[in-house]
């Protein structure tokens, strides 16, 4: 279980950090709330989802050619209860996060879409389920922008603070434990996990007297994901102390061997080729982008559109994050 969670955290990053590298200075969600329109007169007069999914049927049905999410199942459920009223449970917003992963890959109008399809294929639910989901999807991303915007301090007690109470507010108090209530209490036992460590009045017994008894608190799912956080930071750190010492390939093999066993050093080298491969692909567009501006003698459209054809060998992703490097003057040289 261990190894399958570094592995998958450390590609579920990179596809973040590629998706989102665009837009660097915005929160993710600030992102998608900013273009997904809040239709709720639809919600009240027709079916919303039969429309959406109708208007862009054919765009859903020839997707991305670069998605995250192709050969996946949809995580979380959408059920309804005896009255055919949306459930309001996690599950819900599993769903709601599954497809806003894409973001970076597909406008957030197009995710909506996919949602709206997506919700066409459910047997369960009734035009007015439907229409009640969608309305849900567009409150909860309003609801991460306005998170997203919340103000951020040294204080993270307060910050904590801060969004619980959006998020009551937004919501009310049971919507809002039923979606965030669990992460919430994790992170407040995060939160006095790290004030103890970082409690110098406190002697090393008393310390550890002291995060043991914090850590009793957690469940064992919660207690298992905290273990596989910190197992795919070791993992990360392992990897850039590998590069800083220009490790070879059968040393790193070795040692993550040792670690954390074969099928993780295996895959941990497939993600050392695919960063080697694409640090070469930058590496090339960067001299053949320094070399179109060093050419005194084209003219500012042909620049153009030699810079538009250095980027075709790249998806719609790896563009973005290309164009975000270049833009904050980061290309390798």
């Amino acid at each position: 279980m261990k190894i399958r969670a570094v592995v998958a955290a450390a590609a579920l990053t990179a596809l973040l950090l590629a998706a989102f590298a665009w837009r660097r200075d915005e929160p993710p969600a600030t992102v998608a709330a900013a273009a997904i329109p809040t239709r709720a007169a639809e919600v009240a007069t027709r079916d919303p989802v039969a429309s959406t999914a109708a208007q862009r049927t054919p765009q859903t049905a020839t997707a991305a050619r670069e998605d995250s999410l192709r050969g996946t199942a949809v995580d979380g459920t959408v059920r309804v209860d005896a009255q055919g009223r949306v459930v309001r449970d996690r599950g819900l917003r599993r769903v709601f996060d599954y497809f806003l992963t894409r973001l970076g890959e597909r406008s957030p109008e197009r995710i909506r879409d996919d949602f709206a399809a997506w919700l066409q294929q459910q047997p369960q639910l009734d035009a007015a389920a439907r229409a009640e989901a969608l309305a849900l999807f567009d409150r909860y991303v309003e609801l991460q922008r306005a998170a997203a915007a919340l103000p951020r301090s040294n204080d993270l007690r307060a910050d904590l603070q801060r969004l619980q109470e959006l998020r009551v507010r937004e919501l009310g108090a049971e919507l809002a434990r039923a979606w965030f209530g669990d992460e919430e209490a994790y992170a407040a036992q995060t939160l006095a996990r790290l004030e103890a460590a970082r409690d110098a009045s406190l002697d090393a017994a008393t310390r550890e007297r002291r995060l043991a008894e914090i850590d009793a608190q957690l469940d064992p799912a919660q207690r298992a994901s905290r273990d596989d956080s910190t197992a795919f930071q070791q993992a990360v750190s392992d990897s850039a102390g590998f590069d800083a010492d220009a490790a070879s390939a059968q040393r790193r093999a070795e040692q993550r061997r040792q670690r954390w066993g074969e099928d993780a050093a295996v895959r941990l080298a497939e993600l050392d080729q695919q960063e080697a491969s694409w640090q070469l692909r930058l590496r090339a567009y960067a001299q053949a982008r320094e070399q179109l501006f060093a050419d005194r003698g084209l003219a500012p459209a042909q620049r153009e559109l030699r810079l538009a054809r250095l980027l075709e060998d790249f998806s719609e992703p790896e563009r973005r994050r290309v164009l975000a490097l270049a833009e904050e003057g980061r290309l390798p040289r």
